[in-house]
This record gives structure tokens, sequence and C-alpha cells, in this order.
């Protein structure tokens, strides 16, 4: 399978990692990461989390493993994109395959104050 091509993924982000978690359930956010090539779709998907519940993603985003940079990125649940000002939360994280290479990440994010 081909990678995404670059004028596809016209999109940068900032990624930020959830840092270290508090008793009360507060965590601190990192510095963040530069992404480029990656795309941002509005979506208004219903999916399930963990508990069960409906959650509404606010937008998809389309990382390649390929053109997306810088490469190596790994993403995980409840981490922080800022996507044009706006911060969003990781719901989802899907990861596809071509085969046994990982192709590209697919995920799932919801508004986040």
């Amino acid at each position: 399978m081909m990678p995404i091509p670059k004028r596809m993924l016209p999109h940068e982000v900032t990624y930020q990692k959830r840092g270290k978690t508090d008793r009360w359930g507060n965590s601190e956010e990192t510095i963040g990461t530069k992404i480029k090539y990656v795309k941002v779709e509005p979506t208004t998907k219903i999916v399930r989390d963990k508990n069960n519940a409906e959650v509404k993603l606010s937008a998809m985003l389309f990382y390649d493993c390929k053109n997306s940079s810088p490469k190596g990125v790994s993403f995980a649940r409840d981490d922080i994109i800022v996507f044009q000002g706006a911060k969003h939360k990781v719901q989802i994280v899907e990861s596809l395959y071509d085969n046994k290479k990982l192709h590209h990440y697919e995920l799932g994010l919801i508004r986040h104050a």
C-alpha cells in the first residue's frame, strides 16, 4: 500500500503527551511537539469509551508513518492535540497496518477544556 501523499496531509498540530497525574486526578501537560503533514477532519462520529458511555468525537487526525514528521511518534489515549488554537483530547488510537507493517494512525479527538 502506498503512503498517504503529503499533498493530502496539509495540517500541522502540536502534540502534548499526558504528564504525571496527581492524587486528585489532575495531570500536568508536557512541552508540545510540532507534528507536520497530518490531516485533521471534523466529524460527528459517536463511539463508546472504556466505561461503555457514548462519546461524540469532534475530529479525526490522520498520521502517516512515512510522510508525517517527526517519525516514530507513539500516540496514547488522553494525550492532547492542539490544532488551530483549540485543544483536543485523544479518545481513540487506531493503528492501521499494511500486511505486517504499520501504515498510519487514525486518532479520534474530543474537545478539551
